[in-house]
């Protein structure tokens, strides 16, 4: 959402969202990791939200 609004992380969040990302990361195979990644990057922000309100 952030690059649809063009809005960059402050260096607060960047630490956890690197951390966050390297978690998933180490979590998925490489194949899993990019389709998971890519279907959340064609989601709607709105779509995303509702996604994370869902779980």
């Amino acid at each position: 959402m952030r690059e649809a609004i063009g809005a960059p992380l402050i260096p607060v969040e960047r630490t956890r969202y690197n951390r966050l990302l390297a978690g998933a990361r180490a979590q998925l195979d490489d194949a899993t990791f990019a389709a998971a990644w890519n279907e959340g990057q064609a989601m709607t922000p709105e779509q995303g939200i509702a996604d994370a309100l869902s779980d």
